[in-house]
């Protein structure tokens, strides 16, 4: 009987021989399966809501009107407001801050729990309400080929520990540090 990371290392070897026919869509569409709820995509401006669901927070569909947890969220993580959270979470300067809700956030989680936000120009996601998974967002369909591949080097680079490439796609609007 073979251990996970044998089967894992008999598909990596796999992938790697077969690298020809894999475009990067096919290949981003696989990490996507892979990852499942672990990369989520959707709106970057709202993207502190779904943090602090996640968290275990019970916020409103219109979390600063006031009801709901997102005060004590606030004091939890030793912030006052959205664009404080922002700055020391993820690391965002104001005029970053102030260009998300023209972003999209796709926001991956690594085996240990640690996230890192990536940043891209426009909107695209479908579902405005919610975070979707990666691999049910359509993500795919609003990027080419070169996007995705700057896009999927530094998901990996994030989730394997390896050195972040220097890529300087025009969708490509940053990264968060990891939190």
């Amino acid at each position: 009987m073979t251990s996970p990371n044998e089967n894992i290392a008999a598909v990596a070897r796999l992938l790697e021989l077969e690298e020809a026919r894999w475009t990067p869509h096919r290949t981003f569409d696989l990490l996507s399966f892979v990852l499942g709820d672990r990369a989520q995509v959707g709106d970057a401006s709202r993207y502190i809501f779904a943090y602090a669901r996640h968290c275990g927070y019970d916020l409103p569909p219109y979390p600063l009107a006031g009801c709901g947890e997102i005060r004590e969220f606030f004091a939890d993580e030793g912030v006052r407001n959205v664009p404080e959270w922002y700055a020391r979470t993820l690391g965002l300067d104001e005029a970053a801050y102030a260009k998300l809700p023209a972003q999209t956030i796709v926001v991956v989680r690594d085996r240990d729990n640690r996230r890192k936000a990536f940043f891209l120009d426009g909107i695209r996601y479908r579902n405005a309400a919610a975070f979707e998974n990666l691999a049910d967002s359509g993500l795919t369909r609003t990027l080419d080929e070169a996007e995705l591949s700057a896009l999927m080097r530094q998901m990996l680079a994030f989730l394997t520990g390896a050195e972040v490439p220097n890529d300087t796609s025009m969708v490509f609007c940053g990264a968060s540090r990891t939190f």
